[in-house]
């Protein structure tokens, strides 16, 4: 009985004995192209030996092969050129003419997917090795391929040489322009969202202009009938200021700039901010106290600070609506700031229950409440660190739970 010896994939040792750099998936089918195209632009007596897997964007060529006198033969896995499935994910494509002889192996297995290992050899002496290696796994022979072109029987070192720092060059070229895509792709999509972001800006401010318009409005008309009311007045002053820090919010929207920080009084700060946090307690079953005394200087965005403020309030005021027993000492939210050496600290607490969750609070589309986004406390975490302070939670128990602001003092 015949003893059957299984081939070994030698194409893969030649390429391991070259030792070339990895060459790009993209780099790869330029070579492909670069190597049938010279022969089917100007057919000539020749063979073509092929073995490729992936022939989408070489298919044309392919077919213009087919459809020409040249001779080719495939030897991918389903081909019955092919005596044993011994390559695996190795390739190949062997072009022999008159005038040039050119081998290139790849192999797919690599530890990076869009990278291939080569093997490349044009006009040398040398290319009968890879050509034996195809010839013993070929049902057909092509010992008379080999015989008939024969360029160049001198072993140019120097054009191989050449040739493949051509490949590496290609492949950085390639490299780069698939970076260059990239980039150019990415500048385009900020610059949509930049003028989306831009257009949106513009649409509230429009809104926010009518609103400016009919408080002055409101006040014109009070004075005309001498009407004066003092909740209504301290109201159309809360809405100037809301619709200020709104339309500021919205020039820093549409601009890159960071915050604007400038020495503001502290005691000016937290008495705007209350001002304009009163209207959440309107009607509600709750105190809101405010203990501030502290007229130290602090380095911050007074619009954005007072909107963090302002919105960390608001969240504290909404806590209420989730709580389903009242607390035996009352309902509250407090603002208190306290000084020491190096620090201004700002408490902002309620008893309205405990944060579930209060590693995930700070985080953007995270909330507890069944309308809410999820964007407030960390817009204020983000605007807060901007100027250089510090936000977090300083306790959270049933009985108390308390934000913490740390502002640096000025010296």
């Amino acid at each position: 009985m015949k003893k059957i010896v299984r081939q070994q994939n030698y194409l893969k040792d030649l390429i391991e004995s070259q030792d070339n750099p990895l060459l790009s998936k993209q780099a790869l089918r330029c070579l492909i192209r670069g190597n049938l195209e010279p022969l089917l632009d100007n057919p000539e007596e020749g063979v073509v030996l092929h073995r490729i897997s992936d022939t989408t964007s070489i298919i044309g060529l392919l077919k213009r092969l087919d459809f020409s006198d040249i001779k080719s033969f495939d030897y991918s896995d389903n081909s019955e050129n092919l005596r044993e499935k011994v390559w695996a994910k190795t390739e190949f494509l062997c072009v022999l003419t008159h005038r040039y002889v050119s081998i290139l192996i790849w192999d797919y297995k690599t530890d990076i997917p869009n990278a291939v290992r080569y093997y490349s050899l044009c006009n040398s002496k040398l290319q009968n090795e890879a050509l034996d290696i195809i010839d013993r796994n070929s049902k057909i022979s092509l010992k008379e391929f080999q015989e008939s072109f024969k360029p160049d029987r001198r072993d140019n070192i120097l054009l191989n040489l050449s040739v493949r720092r051509a490949f590496e060059h290609l492949d950085e070229a390639s490299k780069d322009a698939v970076l260059g895509f990239a980039q150019t792709q990415s500048e385009r999509e900020e610059k949509e969202i930049d003028q989306t972001t831009r257009q949106i800006a513009h649409e509230v401010k429009n809104q926010l202009s009518i609103c400016d318009l009919y408080t002055a409005i409101i006040k014109k008309r009070l004075a005309q009938n001498k009407i004066k009311d003092e909740a209504v007045t301290n109201a159309l002053k809360n809405m100037d200021k809301a619709i200020k820090i709104a339309a500021n919010s919205l020039i820093g929207l549409k601009s890159t700039e960071k915050a604007n920080i400038k020495p503001h009084k502290l005691k000016e700060l937290i008495s705007n901010s209350q001002d304009l946090t009163k209207v959440y307690f309107e009607g509600k079953d709750v105190e809101y106290n405010v203990e501030n005394e502290i007229d130290t200087k602090i380095p911050v965005d007074e619009n954005k600070f007072i909107s963090a403020i302002v919105n960390i309030v608001k969240n504290a005021s909404e806590a209420f609506n989730y709580q389903t027993e009242c607390p035996s000492n009352g309902k509250y939210v407090k603002i208190k700031t306290e000084e020491n050496d190096d620090f201004i600290l700002i408490r902002i607490s309620n008893n309205a229950g405990k944060i579930a969750e209060p590693k995930k609070i700070f985080t953007s589309g995270f909330t507890t409440k069944s309308t809410g986004s999820g964007l407030g406390l960390a817009i204020c975490k983000k605007t807060i660190e901007e100027m250089f302070c510090k936000l977090e939670i300083n306790k959270n128990t049933e009985e108390e739970v308390e934000f913490l602001i740390t502002i640096g003092k000025i010296k």
